[in-house]
Parts: C-alpha cells; structure tokens; sequence
C-alpha cells in the first residue's frame, strides 16, 4: 500500500510510524480532554500515558521475542545475537504483550498513586481500541499483520515489493485483516465510551472486563483470517487465540462476580 509516506532520496518516513504517533496523540487528547470531567488530575494522566506508551512497547517487543526466539537462528548463541538484529529492533512487536506491560503500569502507578484501580481502568479502557484502530491503520499501509489469500470482494492487492506483506502474496488478493480489526476497535470504542459517559455498569471495572472480552472475541475471529507468520500453533490455534481464550473465561466470570456484588 504505502509503507513510506514521504520519500525525499534516502529519507523515509514510515506511514506505520506516523500512525502510531497519531494513535499517541489522540489517546493522549482524549483522556487529558476528559479528565477534569471525572475527577482525575490532568498531570496525573499525562504522566500515566507516558509510562504506558514506555512500558506498553518493552512489554510487545518481550513478547515477540518471546514468539518467535526460534525463528532468530539455529542456536541458542546465533538466536541471542538475532534479537539485537536491525531488522528486529526495527519491527516486530505483539499487542498482547503491550497490553500486558501497559495494563501492570496502570496497577502498579495507581497503587504507587493511592488511586482505585478499577476507576482508573475504566476511565482509560475506552480509549484503548480506539489507539488501536488507528494503529492497524499503519499496519495496513506497511502491509504487515496481513491476511490469508482470497476471492472475495473485500480482497486487496500489495504490490510494492518493500511492503511486509509475504513476498508469496505480493499481487495476490489478500484479506485485509488490519481493517477487519481497525473497524471492529473502533466499534468497541464506541461502545464502551457510550457506557462509560451514561454510567450504564453498576460496579468499577466492568469497561475495562468488557474491553477484554469484546477485544478478545474479535481477535480471536480475525486470526482465522490471517496470513503472516505468528509464531507455534497449539490445537490448531495461534497464540492470540489460546490468549483470548483465556482472557474471555477469566474476564467473564471476573464480571459476572463483580456486576453480581451487593
């Protein structure tokens, strides 16, 4: 699609870079925005986004490593040496692991801040698949997390051969899993900023359970469609299912538990 947005001789700007820098910014507008509204101090936030956007990315690219250490070289020593490669410091981050590494900076900094938890986790849940929606926008134009070949009418081509798309598929329709999930965040987003505003959960936490279960369900959908390399497959399913599989369960009855308390 467009991997570069500007090409001035040898200087790039990556279009997936400017995403994630507008996935930032906008994140960032939105909870400072709405802050004075709930009761939460401005500087508060701002430093709280910061230290998830830090800890969000060590946290994905522990879990790429993590994923695909085998894939680094044929020995322990060569696979070592592979993690510090360009090309993987460049690339290669897994969202789990983000939301891993930002969900324990959100616990840890309210605990640390004397906050209720659970507060400032549905205050922030919202925001989190909208960041996400625009982010796979730039997935979309690298042409990496791309899908499975098809014949249907959502399929789309990418031609440039410096895209992340496999080279196998490079003028091959593809499905374009990033929008699937780009337009599925989105919708969730909505969602779950609708119920944050009109208070429509009774008890704290219950944006930041349904986030993890509406997320899961769509990610765990979207992966059947999806054509790049993951990593193992375990019962005929990828990593980011059996993950979603267990956050579905464990969120679930968390919520129910939670709605149900008197």
């Amino acid at each position: 699609m467009l991997p570069y947005l500007i090409e001035i001789g040898s200087f790039k700007l990556p279009t997936y870079g400017v995403m994630i820098a507008t996935a930032y910014l906008v994140s960032a507008w939105y909870l400072i925005k709405k802050s004075s509204i709930v009761g939460f101090d401005k500087q508060f936030i701002s430093d709280l986004i910061f230290y998830i956007v830090i800890f969000g990315f060590i946290g994905a690219k522990l879990l790429y490593y993590i994923t695909f250490f085998s894939y680094f070289g044929d020995s322990f020593s060569s696979r070592l040496a592979g993690m510090f490669s360009i090309d993987n410091l460049r690339a290669g981050f897994v969202f789990y692991g983000g939301f891993i590494g930002g969900a324990a900076t959100v616990y840890i900094y309210s605990k640390k801040k004397k906050i209720n938890f659970w507060k400032l986790a549905d205050f922030i849940a919202p925001v989190i698949p909208l960041a996400h929606a625009i982010g796979r926008l730039g997935c979309f134009f690298a042409g990496c997390c791309h899908g499975k070949p098809t014949s249907s009418i959502f399929g789309v081509r990418f031609t440039k051969p410096y895209c992340d798309v496999d080279p196998s598929l490079i003028g091959v329709p593809i499905h374009p899993t990033q929008l699937y999930e780009s337009v599925g965040n989105f919708i969730i987003f909505l969602f779950l900023n609708y119920l944050y505003s009109r208070k429509k959960i009774k008890k704290e936490g219950g944006i930041l359970l349904l986030y993890f279960m509406s997320y899961s369900v769509l990610r765990f959908i979207v992966e059947f469609f999806r054509g790049d390399e993951r990593g193992n497959f375990y019962f005929g399913l990828s990593q980011a299912q059996l993950i979603s599989l267990v956050i579905i369960i464990i969120s679930g009855l968390i919520f129910l538990k939670r709605q149900n308390e008197k």
